[in-house]
């Protein structure tokens, strides 16, 4: 009897596991509502124009909406925009979807439109973005009218920006700064332990029932190391890496538990120098050092291969693309020193973030070693890196950029002169730049544009405050069992679409 007893509740014990594992009456497992994602780096900021980098903008993209967003194509479709026409060349009136909630019940208006486009435009991280906007007018409840300072052909582009997202603003005019920030977007605030994790779960009052979260909650994990990165993966402690270290690319592909997603991306890796200091400030040092990296050394050694050499500011797909006049050559490197007053080199610092970057600083300081040049690499945390190029506290730095593929996106942030202390990295000022940059935004003319971007390519090349490095793929890894994941050439896009 006592054996029987023993038998029956081992019976029932295995039975109740079943069940708190996730059987169902018909012995099927029931799906995972919650995915875990993998971020190399910490978010900076929980405000939408309180930060310009990526990591950030994966959550900003879940808890806010702007008036337009990109689609896995590039091609800008509407968001909270219901219409909008162009009464002028610098007019535009855009009305919005009536009906849209914030996260605290309320309902959106015009007038949250305006407070936010107007805000984003004083805000120091991204006030690049709307930069050519003269004024934004409330015309009705659900209408805004936005007049730019001259005609400007890609402005539905810069309205896709994080920076440009609508925010309620009694909320933003409240004492929490964003502590715990309230938005219209698929998924709501839940919390963000610094260092360790955001948490966001599902909104189901969500207005776009198209775009609705899939998932019941999303945790972005921050794993800075790389190799952790997918042994979590394999693990399963997360469910998707964004970033998939490229030496670990077989791994994902081998393993049938896992799926590996790439993309060609529009993502420019480089290294910029601070041409406010010396002797950066000297254009010979700063072609000298662009003769002096071998761009398939680093492809080949920090990047498995994985990556294609950079010859251009701009990625190869953009408008205005020209190839550069450098190439590896270190002979040519030490002429130009010597040309420039420093016979002898000089000794200089690299600051950078994150394990695949300090790769690439290794191999670069190894590179103006060969040409009589010391470097010390400088290596920090994500958000004490980005304010200490923002404050132009770096002699030189690797970073990357990606944007959206309309080419004033990526070069007049980070190299208009009015951005220094922006996006602007090099903090070059130079009135030629700023007048063809100008000159760009106004042409409404493909083919002028075509031809001012690549005038503009020709002369930023030449002044050389970058050295452009590599256009790499987007690698993510994710569970096989996980449908709806989408790259874009920004890398993981649509993240509310994941689901089990």
């Amino acid at each position: 009897m006592k054996n029987k007893l023993v038998a029956l509740s081992l019976i029932f014990l295995f039975a109740s596991l079943l069940l708190f594992a996730g059987g169902n009456q018909e012995g099927q497992q029931v799906a995972k509502t919650d995915i875990s994602i993998a971020l190399s780096a910490d978010i900076t900021s929980l405000d939408p124009m309180g930060h310009n980098d990526t990591k950030s903008e994966r959550v900003s993209f879940l808890l806010f909406n702007r008036l337009f967003r990109l689609n896995t194509d590039f091609e800008v479709v509407p968001d909270l925009a219901e219409s909008w026409s162009q009464p002028s060349p610098e007019e535009w009136v855009i009305k919005i979807k009536e009906g849209v909630l914030f996260h605290d019940g309320t309902e959106m208006t015009s007038e949250d439109v305006k407070y936010s486009l107007d805000r984003s435009r004083e805000m120091p991280k991204v006030q690049q973005v709307l930069s050519e906007v003269n004024s934004v007018e409330v015309v009705d409840t659900y209408t805004v009218k936005i007049t730019t300072n001259s005609a400007f052909a890609p402005f539905l582009y810069t309205l896709v920006h994080a920076g440009t997202s609508i925010v309620p603003k009694a909320y933003a005019e409240s004492d929490d700064k964003f502590a715990s920030p309230v938005g219209s977007g698929p998924y709501t605030f839940v919390e963000w332990v610094s260092g360790d994790r955001v948490v966001l779960a599902k909104n189901d009052a969500y207005f776009d029932a198209d775009n609705m979260g899939q998932s019941a909650q999303i945790t972005f994990k921050v794993i800075p190391e790389g190799t952790s990165r997918t042994i979590a993966l394999e693990t399963g402690e997360v469910d998707v890496v964004d970033e998939l270290p490229t030496m670990d690319i077989g791994k994902v592909e081998d393993a049938s538990d896992l799926t590996l997603y790439q993309k060609p991306s529009t993502r420019i890796n480089f290294f910029a120098m601070n041409t406010e200091k010396e002797p950066f400030d000297n254009i010979l040092v700063r072609q000298a050092l662009n003769y002096a990296v071998d761009k398939e050394a680093i492809i080949a050694v920090a990047l498995d291969g994985a990556g294609v050499q950079a010859d251009s500011v701009l990625a190869p797909s953009f408008l205005g693309y020209k190839k550069g006049p450098y190439s590896y050559d270190p002979e040519q490197a030490k002429a130009l020193l010597v040309k420039a007053g420093y016979p002898d080199g000089f000794e200089m610092s690299i600051m950078t973030s994150g394990d695949e970057r300090k790769r690439i600083a290794e191999i670069i300081q190894a590179n103006f070693m060969d040409i009589g040049v010391t470097a010390s690499i400088e290596m920090l945390e994500w958000g004490t890196f980005i304010d200490s190029v923002l404050k132009g506290l770096e002699q030189s730095l690797v970073l990357g950029w990606t944007s959206n593929p309309d080419p004033d996106a990526t070069l007049t942030p980070i190299f208009f002169s009015g951005n220094i202390g922006g996006m602007n990295f090099s903090r070059i000022n130079d009135p030629k730049l700023d007048s063809l940059l100008k000159a760009g935004r106004e042409e409404l003319d493909l083919a002028g544009r075509a031809e001012i971007y690549g005038e503009f390519h020709t002369y930023v090349m030449e002044q050389a405050p970058f050295v452009p490095l590599f256009v790499n793929n987007n690698n993510v890894g994710a569970n096989a069992g996980l449908k709806g994941v989408e790259l874009s050439p920004q890398g993981l896009w649509n993240i509310e679409k994941i689901h089990y």
